[in-house]
C-alpha cells in the first residue's frame, strides 16, 4: 500500500479538482494531499512508495501546454507509482449524454512520465460538464448533476482498482483518433490556444477589481489601464470568465471574424509582390509557414493591444458586449466547489 497519495490538479472551474479530490477520498487510510498545477510551482517532495494522480483538461484532443511542461518539472520517478485521469468535455442534449473526446492526453502524458521514470498504473478520461462558455452556455444543474454523478462513480471504481493492486488502461480508441487528429492538436497548441486568448475583453462592467489576474493558473492576465488584458500564454481555463464576480468577461464574434481576416492576409505574397523579393518564391515551405506565423501572431497582437484600449472607453465597451453572445450565457462552476479550493487569491 501506498505511503502518501498527492493529487494534482489542473483546473480553472473545479472539474479537475473534484477527480483529484474523488480519488483521493477514496483511497481510505492513506494520507492525501491535493496541489494545483500553476505556472509558478513549489517544490514538490515525492517519496519513493508515493502515488501520483494526476487530473488535467484535454485542450485541442491533447494535454495543455502547462501539463506538459509541468512533468519536466518534477523530480526523476525512479519507478514512483502514477495515474491520470484527464477530464473531457461531456455533455447532455434533450436527455441525452454526449461523451468528451480526450484523443492523446492521456498518453502523451504516460509517456512523459514513463521517460522520466514514472511507472504508470493507470490512464482513464473522466467526462466533467463542458465549461467552455466562450462557446456556449453553462449547462443546467440537473444535467451538470448527472455528468458529476456518472464521474464521480466512474473514478470511485477505479480508485477501488488501484486499492486492490491492479492496473487500468482506457481510452485506445480515443487514442488512435488523437493519432489521426494530430495535426489539430499541434495546430490548436502553437497557435489555436493563443489565438483564443485574445478573444476574451473585459466589459463596461468591470470594475477593476483583478480577480482574473490573482486566480490566472498560468498568470496569463495583465491589468492594463485597470482593465484586464490577456497574453498568449493563457489556456483558456475559463477561470476568469466563469469566477468574474461582475460577469464582466465576454467573447466577442467580431474579434474572431477580425482575427480571420487578419490571419488570412497571405503576407509573403505581398512581400514578393510589392518589395520585389521574387527569391522568396524559391524559399521551402516551412520558411513560408514561419513568415505566416509570425505575422499572424504579431498583427493579432497589435489588433488586440488596439482593441484593448478603444474599449477603456465604457460606450463601447457596453456597445460590444451587448453584441457579444456570451453575455446572453449561464455560466458554471463546477458544483460545491469554490474560488478557494482551486485558486490563491492572495
Amino acid at each position: 500500500m501506498y505511503a502518501k497519495i498527492t493529487a494534482f490538479f489542473m483546473s480553472g472551474t473545479g472539474n479537475s479538482y473534484k477527480v483529484a479530490k474523488w480519488f483521493s477520498e477514496s483511497m481510505e487510510g492513506i494520507h492525501t494531499g491535493l496541489q494545483q498545477i500553476r505556472e509558478q510551482q513549489a517544490t514538490v517532495t515525492i517519496g519513493d512508495n508515493d502515488l501520483l494522480v494526476f487530473s488535467y483538461p484535454t485542450h485541442g484532443f491533447t494535454a495543455p501546454w502547462l501539463m506538459i511542461k509541468y512533468i519536466f518539472r518534477l523530480p526523476e520517478g525512479n519507478g514512483v507509482h502514477v495515474v491520470l485521469l484527464p477530464t473531457r468535455a461531456g455533455t447532455r442534449i434533450l436527455g441525452l449524454s454526449l461523451p468528451g473526446m480526450e484523443g492523446t492526453a492521456g498518453y502523451l502524458i504516460a509517456g512523459l512520465l514513463w521517460l522520466r521514470g514514472y511507472k504508470v498504473r493507470g490512464v482513464a478520461a473522466i467526462d466533467m460538464p463542458s465549461n467552455w462558455t466562450a462557446l456556449h452556455w453553462g449547462l443546467s444543474d440537473k444535467n451538470v448533476k448527472v455528468i458529476v454523478d456518472r464521474g464521480e462513480q466512474k473514478v470511485k471504481r477505479l480508485a477501488q482498482t488501484i486499492a486492490l493492486g491492479r492496473s487500468f488502461y482506457n481510452g485506445f480508441i480515443p487514442l488512435v483518433l488523437g493519432v489521426l487528429l494530430a495535426g489539430v492538436s499541434f495546430g490548436y497548441l502553437i497557435i489555436g490556444q493563443m489565438l483564443l486568448a485574445k478573444l476574451f475583453f473585459a466589459s463596461d462592467k468591470c470594475n477593476g477589481c483583478s480577480l482574473c489576474k490573482q486566480i490566472c493558473p498560468k498568470q496569463s492576465i495583465q491589468m492594463l489601464g485597470n482593465k484586464p488584458y490577456w497574453t498568449y500564454s493563457c489556456d483558456s481555463c475559463m477561470a476568469c470568465m466563469n469566477f468574474c464576480p461582475q460577469q464582466a468577461i465576454q467573447v466577442s464574434p467580431f474579434t474572431l471574424f477580425l482575427y480571420n481576416y487578419i490571419g488570412t492576409i497571405p503576407v509573403y505574397f505581398w512581400i514578393s509582390g510589392n518589395l520585389g523579393w521574387s527569391f522568396i518564391g524559391q524559399l521551402p515551405g516551412s520558411i513560408w509557414f514561419l513568415i505566416q506565423y509570425v505575422y499572424i501572431l504579431s498583427s493579432v497582437a497589435l489588433a488586440y493591444r488596439i482593441l484593448h484600449h478603444v474599449l477603456r472607453i465604457k460606450p463601447l465597451a457596453a456597445l460590444l458586449s451587448t453584441l457579444s453572445h456570451t453575455k446572453y450565457f449561464r455560466r458554471y462552476k463546477s458544483p460545491g466547489v469554490s474560488l478557494g479550493n482551486i485558486h490563491r487569491t492572495d
